[in-house]
Order: C-alpha cells, then structure tokens, then sequence
C-alpha cells in the first residue's frame, strides 16, 4: 500500500490521518462507573468479598449485620475508585498541557506559532535546540553544513545518549529560504 504526504495541505492531511492530540486518559466521564466497578470486581479477593457481603444479606445462614461487611467493602471500594479518579485527572493534566504546546510551523513561507494538537502530517515543523519534538518527523533541514541532528530519545526509551540523525541526501545543501517555500 502506498502512502502519499502532502506537504502543508491540512484540509488532505486531515482527511487521511489522525491528529496529533496526545491522550492517555483511561476513563471518560460517562464509563467511569462501569469501567472502574468492572476493574474492581475482576479481582478474585472483591469477587470473594462480594460473594460473602452478598451471603451476609440471607438472614437464615448468618447472624452478624450485614452492615458490618458491606460498610468496610463499599469503602475500599470507594476509595480505590477515587485514587483511580484522580490518577486519571491527572493524566488528563498531562495531556492537556502537552497538547496546547506550541510550536512553529512553516506554511507558504510565513512561520506560524500553533498548538501541538493542531499539527497535521505534511507540516513543516521548525524546531531551535533543545526543543522537544512534539510528533513523529522526517528530518528535511539543520543549521549544521554536514546535515547532523543530535536527539536525545530518553522521553522514549530511557536512554540520555545523543543519537545521531542525518538529512535526506535530497535535502543536504537546500537553502533554508527555499524549505520556508515549500507547499
């Protein structure tokens, strides 16, 4: 299958490809519920406990309260859920600011400062040192003659080495006015 990228053509680009918005939230407000009750009770020990919080309710086989098993059971319950709510509000966090990150883009010549979530495959993304590259690239321009780019991958992978990029040979010696002309 081939896979064609037009170069600063979004209304293409966002028909064909996803977005760039960045997303590890687990829950959303409507499956919150289900998906976290879910998650508890596919757990043997909440199994075990419910079956016996559910067998406490039958008053001819127990003579204990059945508050005494459902109280304790609704509180682990509760408060597993509410660590659960607030790990995922805080990816939600995350991502937020990840995604309203802006960066520079370079269309028809003129550079434009847009969020990150709004990055569209076939944008030409213009990075200075030390920027995090904020999506996956194809590396078309450095300001070093030789073509060198050094990245560090650690976000990635863990290591805080530099790893060594090189341009296309297509792209080596390309004035940087023409790749502001690109479209």
């Amino acid at each position: 299958m081939k896979r064609y990228i037009y170069i600063n053509d979004d209304e293409t680009s966002q028909d064909l490809y996803c977005a760039n918005r960045l997303s590890n939230r687990k829950y959303t407000l409507m499956n919150f519920l289900p998906k976290n009750l879910w998650e508890q009770f596919s757990r043997f020990m909440n199994q075990y406990f419910l079956l016996i919080a559910c067998l406490q309710l039958w008053s001819l086989i127990t003579p204990v309260n059945p508050a005494s098993t459902w109280g304790p059971l609704i509180f682990i319950f509760a408060v597993s859920a509410t660590k659960e709510a607030w790990d995922d509000y805080n990816r939600y966090l995350s991502d937020k600011k990840a995604n309203e990150k802006e960066v520079w883009v370079v269309k028809q010549g003129i550079k434009k400062l847009i969020q990150s979530q709004d990055i569209r495959v076939g944008n030409i993304v213009w990075l200075r040192e030390n920027d995090e590259v904020p999506c996956d690239l194809v590396l078309i321009g450095t300001s070093d003659p030789q073509g060198v780019c050094y990245v560090e991958t650690a976000a990635l992978d863990g290591e805080t080495d530099l790893k060594t990029r090189l341009i296309p040979a297509a792209c080596m010696g390309m004035d940087f006015e023409l790749l502001h002309k690109i479209k």
